[in-house]
């Protein structure tokens, strides 16, 4: 009972992502050459619209990464009893 209605649940918002999208059911089954060059057209203008914001972020993300990675490497390099 339980794989039903997770399957339903999973059908449901499967359907609505979809209706989101503006992807027919129909022309997924009739048109598949289509559909499959609209996925393509949405991924490729989300990643144009994400692409400046990503961009943007890792002005600040890399760097601190960087660093945080640099410590701990230095870190795990530091013999604890060195410390005595």
């Amino acid at each position: 009972m339980g794989w039903i209605i997770r399957t339903l649940f999973l059908c449901f918002v499967v359907g609505l992502v979809l209706s989101f999208l503006r992807i027919d059911p129909a022309a997924i089954l009739t048109n598949s050459w289509q559909t499959l060059q609209d996925i393509a057209t949405l991924l490729i203008d989300a990643g144009r619209w994400a692409l400046p914001y990503i961009l943007i972020g890792a002005v600040v993300v890399v760097p601190l990464s960087l660093i945080g990675l640099v410590l701990r490497w230095n870190r795990s390099r530091t013999p604890p009893d060195r410390l005595s």
